[in-house]
């Protein structure tokens, strides 16, 4: 570089000063001082990054508990937790927005629904009124998202009875619009704006009724002999009508407008089922499907991109008596603590898995 000078000679360039805590600065540092000097920088760097990364796990923990980590644990399967005794032959399960109450519809005994605590204990009990009469089975349940009301569907009363979300009875559902006929109310749902699916399974046509919040049929889906017995519904991503065609040993997806879109169907393969029952969908969008006839549950994910047909992912469950095994199950229910409730009919107990 060229001399800079000025009227009395040449300037001389600035002298080095020292950092602070040293004596000749970086240019009287040894090579093995700036080696360590670099590594302490990239320690540091590293530390800050870790606890910024503890900080974002922190909070998503914090925002949803219970939850496995996303894109690390979401495609795991299940482990058993505990088991809730005191319902005979269970049927239908669903649990509260809160997940502090877990509802079971008891089809043998008193024919009743208990009401469970998160802890398993049993906290109240749904009775019919005696002014509905005497014969009662109730079957599915489900609860509404806005109210918290409880809808309990009874095959054989023809019904589906209201209940406030502390077990008091307030009303029978009353449908508005033409059903053609009368009805057999079985699987029940509501979507995130509270509309209510119902399957019915009156007459040789077998359908799903959808209602709005002042009870009015909106639209039905399946009709024309497409189903047969179709059981649990479950409402996914973009309001697809997911529903178990019990009879049909198919599990199908309607789109919002009632087209069929795509089935899961009876088969011996992976994934394939036998005489599906209950079905729900959790908050990280895994469906569970209920294989009554194959004793275990069915895992799926509902896809984000354009197809609409589930990947199955695993089963967990198996025919048997111990803890994590099933006789027959039927019904299932999420939370939002990533607890599966799945009802275990004839050992007269709903089995807890969580992840």
């Amino acid at each position: 570089m060229p001399d800079v000078t000025s009227a009395s000679g040449p300037v001389p360039e600035p002298e080095l000063l020292p950092e602070p805590g040293e004596s000749g600065g970086a240019a009287s540092l040894t090579p093995e001082e700036l080696k360590r000097r670099r590594r302490k920088r990239i320690l540091l760097a590293v530390l800050a990054l870790l606890v910024l990364l503890l900080a974002i796990l922190f909070r998503w923990l914090t925002l949803n508990p219970g939850e496995p980590l996303p894109g690390l644990t979401q495609d795991k399967l299940p482990h058993y937790s505990f088991s809730m005794y005191g319902t005979a032959r269970p049927m239908g399960v669903a649990v509260s927005p809160s997940g502090e109450r877990i509802y079971v519809t008891s089809s043998d005994g008193p024919k009743v629904v208990q009401v469970y605590d998160r802890a398993g204990k049993k906290v109240a009990t749904l009775v019919p009124p005696t002014s509905t009469g005497a014969t009662h089975v109730p079957v599915y349940v489900a609860v509404d998202p806005i109210t918290s009301d409880v809808y309990v569907s009874d095959r054989l009363s023809q019904s589906v009875y209201v209940y406030d979300e502390k077990g008091a009875y307030r009303r029978t559902f009353a449908p508005r619009g033409d059903l053609g006929g009368g009805w057999q109310p079985l699987g029940l749902a509501f979507d995130k704006r509270g509309a209510l699916y119902v399957t019915d399974v009156s007459g040789s046509s077998h359908r799903i009724l959808v209602f709005g919040r002042d009870g009015t049929l909106v639209r039905t889906l399946g009709s024309g002999g497409r189903l047969s017995f179709p059981n649990g519904i479950a409402i996914g991503p973009g309001n697809n009508v997911l529903v178990s065609d019990s009879n049909n040993g198919r599990l199908v997806i309607f789109d919002p407008a009632g087209k069929l879109v795509a089935t899961l169907n009876r088969g011996v393969g992976l994934g394939d089922l036998g005489l599906p029952r209950g079905a729900a969908i959790d908050s990280s969008d895994r469906l569970y499907v209920v294989d009554t006839s194959a004793h275990d549950v069915k895992v799926y994910r509902i896809p984000t991109g354009k197809s609409p047909l589930p990947k199955y992912i695993g089963t967990f469950g198996e025919e048997g008596r111990l803890d994590g095994t099933f006789e027959y199950p039927n019904g299932v229910a999420t939370d939002s603590r990533a607890r599966i409730y799945v009802t275990d009919r004839e050992n007269n107990r709903v089995q807890v898995w969580s992840y």
